[in-house]
């Protein structure tokens, strides 16, 4: 017990504690992963969204004669339990997509693509 701490500072702290202890590894995660999908796991980050804790698991479809062999794709799993995370948010209002992982570069919109290809307007 850490000590001049109260009680109620100290069951934050090891809830934490054991979320932090339960989360999966970067590697348990590609493993979990690359078994449940049959995918080859080429990186892992971690990422955070709305402060909790989660692994963009970057995947390529493994080769074959179909048209989406070799087909690279970001899933966001939840770094706690592995599991997907789904990518659609439900509102009251409709969906919303999550915004990009920190570091990314987003898509430009459509008016600006045709502002580069057409120029101003």
């Amino acid at each position: 017990m850490v000590r001049g701490a109260s009680i109620p500072m100290i069951f934050p702290l090891l809830a934490l504690m054991a979320v932090s202890a339960m989360a999966l590894t970067p590697e348990e995660a590609a493993r979990k992963i690359a078994e449940t999908y049959g995918v080859e796991v080429l990186r892992v980050r971690e990422v955070e969204d709305g402060g909790r804790r989660l692994y963009a698991v970057t995947v390529m479809l493994p080769g074959g004669n179909r048209n989406d062999a070799f087909q690279v794709g970001t899933l966001t799993v939840d770094a706690g339990t592995g599991e997907p995370v789904p990518r659609l948010r439900h509102r009251p209002d409709g969906y919303e997509l999550p915004p990009p992982p920190a570091g990314t570069v987003p898509e430009p919109t459509a008016d600006r693509l045709r502002e580069r290809t057409f120029g101003r307007h």
